[in-house]
This record gives C-alpha cells, sequence and structure tokens, in this order.
C-alpha cells in the first residue's frame, strides 16, 4: 500500500515516465501541443506545490462576495448588480499550509453570464485547470446548477457545493431548500458536503427620517472556512496530484482516438488478412480441439499486431488473456461459437468415418461444412479485432494506462476525495459513446 506522504513523489515520477515512454510521433506532438503544454503547467504546479481553488456558479450568486469573506479582504469586485465579474482574476491566500507553497484563488463569471459559447468554452476549460472548485448556489438548485455539476464530475473535478444567503431563511425553510437539492443530487448518493454561509448579510434598519435601509453585517463563513483549511491542510497535495492525472488521463484518451481514426484502414486490412489465415486453418483441418488451438494463435498474434498498430504495445501472454476476456464477454466468441463449432465438427467426423462405405461420396458434404467453417472463423476474427480495439480505447493497462490506474486508486482510497467527487461509480462508468466511427 502506498504511503500517502510518498504519493505526491510517487505521482510526480510516474507522469515523468509514463510521458517518455508514450512514443509520440512529430504529428502527434504538434496536434496535441496545447494538451502537452497544460499537462507541463499542471505538472509544474505538482513540484511546486501551488493548488489553485477557484469558486462557480449561475450570476449573483455571491462568488466574489464568498471569496472576500474568506481572505477577509475586498479584493474581488462586488456590487448590487448581477454579473459584476466579467473576467477570471486571481489572488494569493496569505495563509500559510504545511503541505503547500502557495494557495491561489481564483473568481470567474457566472456560468450563464457569457452569451458567446465560445467565450464560455474558453472559461469552462480554464475552471478544468484548478484543483477544487467551490460550486456556489443561493436557493434550491436549478437545471442550470445540474447540468454544470455533472460535467465536471465527468471530469473528475472535486468539488465542495456551498449554500450561500443561508440568512434569509427561517429553520423550518431551510430544511425544505437543503432537503430537496440532496433530491436533486441522488448521484452523489446523498452524501454530497453542503456548506451553510452568508457571506454578505445585510440587516433593514429603520432611519431617524422613517426610511428603511439595509447594512452589511459580518460575514458567517467561519465553519466553511475551518473546514475548507482542513480539506486544503489533509489533502492539498492530493488534490495537486488528482488534476495532473486527470489531464494525463484525458490526453491519453485524446491520444488512443486520434491513433484509431488514423490506423483504421490499416487495422481494416490486417483483420482481413488474420480472418482469411485463420478461415483457412480451420476450413482444412478436421480436429475440433486443433481447431480452438489454432484460432486462440491467429486472435492472440491479431491482437498483438493490432497493439503494435496503434502504438499501444501489449505482450502476447496480455493478448491470449484479451481474448479470453473477450470471448467470455461475447456469446458469439464464446458459447454460442464453440456449440456451432462442435456440432459442425462431429457431422465433419460422422462423414469422414463413413467414406470407406460410401466409397468416398460422403465426403461431398464436407465441403459445404468447411466454407461454413471458415465464413465462422472470419466473422469471429473481425468481430474480435473490433472488440479489441475498442478495449485499448477504453481500457487501461499497467505501462500506458498509468495516470489512469493512480487516479483510480487515490479515489478509492482516500473517501474524503470521494465525497467530493460524488458518486465514485458514476464517474468510472462512462462509456465511450459515438465513438463506433473510431474502430475497424
Amino acid at each position: 500500500m502506498i504511503n500517502k506522504r510518498d504519493i505526491p513523489t510517487k505521482c510526480k515520477f510516474l507522469l515523468n515516465e509514463w510521458k517518455k515512454n508514450l512514443n509520440l510521433t512529430n504529428f502527434e506532438k504538434t496536434k496535441f501541443e496545447d494538451n502537452l503544454n497544460q499537462l507541463d503547467l499542471q505538472i509544474k504546479k505538482l513540484e511546486r506545490k501551488e493548488l489553485q481553488v477557484s469558486v462557480y456558479g449561475r450570476v449573483g450568486v455571491g462568488k466574489s462576495s464568498l471569496l472576500n469573506a474568506l481572505i477577509e479582504k475586498q479584493i474581488f469586485p462586488t456590487g448590487i448588480i448581477n454579473g459584476k465579474t466579467k473576467t477570471i482574476k486571481s489572488y494569493t491566500w496569505c495563509k500559510r499550509f504545511k503541505s503547500l507553497n502557495k494557495v491561489e484563488l481564483i473568481d470567474s463569471p457566472g456560468i450563464d453570464e457569457i452569451n458567446n459559447s465560445n467565450k464560455e468554452e474558453i472559461n469552462f476549460d480554464s475552471l478544468l485547470d484548478t484543483d477544487l472548485i467551490l460550486f456556489v448556489i443561493d436557493s434550491d438548485i436549478t437545471r442550470v446548477d445540474l447540468n454544470s455539476l455533472e460535467e465536471l464530475l465527468r471530469h473528475n473535478k472535486p468539488i465542495l457545493l456551498v449554500l450561500n444567503r443561508c440568512d434569509q431563511w427561517n429553520k423550518r425553510e431551510a430544511k425544505l431548500i437543503i432537503s430537496s437539492i440532496h433530491k436533486k443530487l441522488s448521484f452523489y448518493n446523498d452524501r454530497v458536503k453542503l456548506a451553510l454561509v452568508a457571506s454578505s448579510p445585510r440587516k433593514a434598519k429603520i432611519k431617524k427620517d422613517g426610511n428603511v435601509r439595509s447594512e452589511p453585517k459580518n460575514p458567517k463563513v467561519d465553519i466553511f472556512k475551518r473546514e475548507l483549511k482542513d480539506i486544503i491542510e489533509k489533502s492539498g497535495e492530493l488534490l495537486l496530484c488528482i488534476n495532473s492525472l486527470r489531464i494525463a488521463d484525458q490526453f491519453y484518451k485524446l491520444l488512443k482516438e486520434s491513433r484509431l481514426l488514423k490506423q483504421k484502414e490499416a487495422a481494416q486490412s490486417l483483420i482481413g488478412k488474420y480472418a482469411v489465415l485463420k478461415a483457412s486453418g480451420v476450413a482444412i483441418n478436421p480436429f475440433l480441439t486443433i481447431d480452438f488451438f489454432t484460432g486462440l494463435v491467429f486472435d492472440s498474434a491479431l491482437i498483438i499486431q493490432l497493439s503494435k498498430l496503434y502504438g499501444l504495445e501489449v505482450g502476447g501472454p496480455t493478448a491470449r488473456q484479451l481474448v479470453k476476456k473477450l470471448s467470455l464477454q461475447n456469446s458469439l466468441l464464446g458459447g454460442a461459437q464453440i456449440g456451432i463449432q462442435i456440432t459442425l465438427n462431429i457431422f465433419k467426423q460422422i462423414l469422414i468415418l463413413a467414406t470407406p462405405l460410401t466409397g468416398g461420396l460422403s465426403l461431398a458434404p464436407t465441403a459445404p461444412i468447411a466454407v461454413v467453417q471458415a465464413a465462422l472463423a472470419i466473422h469471429t476474427t473481425k468481430l474480435i479485432g473490433r472488440l479489441a480495439a475498442y478495449k485499448f480505447l477504453i481500457g487501461t493497462n499497467k505501462k500506458d494506462g498509468q495516470p489512469g490506474l493512480m487516479l483510480k486508486y487515490l479515489l478509492e482510497k482516500n473517501s474524503d476525495l470521494r465525497i467530493m467527487l460524488g458518486d465514485f461509480k458514476f464517474l468510472t462508468s462512462t462509456t465511450n459513446k459515438n465513438k463506433n466511427f473510431l474502430l475497424p
């Protein structure tokens, strides 16, 4: 088991070694230049122990005032008019943390502040670069909030949900709002930590002239501030590791998609070649056990050659294990194929044994059987080649998939981080929808 203190060191070493072993082509280095730069910047943050915490949420929920209350300074602009924050602004928190050298607080425009979709996408990408997100709401959660939360969780972003302006409701109202929020966040498994704050409370006061005015009161953020400091103190470096591994894993997925698409025609040709070879061997051979052994050899060789073609090389034992795994998962490669092959081989054996009695006439029907066996071999070879490509796309192996494997390990072993990331199964069960066009 990895010691918690050793994780940042191991993470830095793993990422640097992993990058060296990717064997990127010049084309890939150019194509993914922005992704590689993003990864390099995050690794530098990890090495320098510099954590970034950002606020996110709809317009006018009090994101800027929350940051001001936390740092006890009026650094971030606020105002009566909603949407005061138009650009991203940052400030270094003057608080010392044992495990970190710097904590940067980042303010961002509201989710629904920007009409320009391109600019909104740029701001969201900048948000993904930060290591911890304070997601601010000021009432019951909305569809806009839910959509944004789910998108962030799909990117493995640790989130602390903050309910602002809690001074505006009585106990009964607050209880109803909190209950509604938990119901709508069912994918969080009802374990979501919801912090209640009042970052900029105001109190009505009657003036001497009879007019009523609202005056500012002291912010109510002390409990949340202590919780946030405790999280940063205990898990700051782990949050940096998670973001670094997340960026590396996302880049690796893009790289695999690119390689599968680029080599699609070559992969189809390779699968066709092995399908013909396997069909020939199965059709000619009269023995079932040899048929299956021959099939395993050809299928394993196909997977090895496909992995080399995609630059995602696997060894012989791994290829054989993958063939067996795919056979177990797919009925045609497993039970159905075995049943069909056994039936055809038994029929073929009977016809061959009957040859002396029929003067060789019983051999005639074996030709159509051989044709059927060959057709089955071709179909299953194409299927296993396609399934193997899909496994390369979504899977990770110990050598190339280390960022994803270590990310999964960190999330499994650190319950506090899992809570900030919602339901861990929600994150790991993401499927590669609409990726069929990448497969041979």
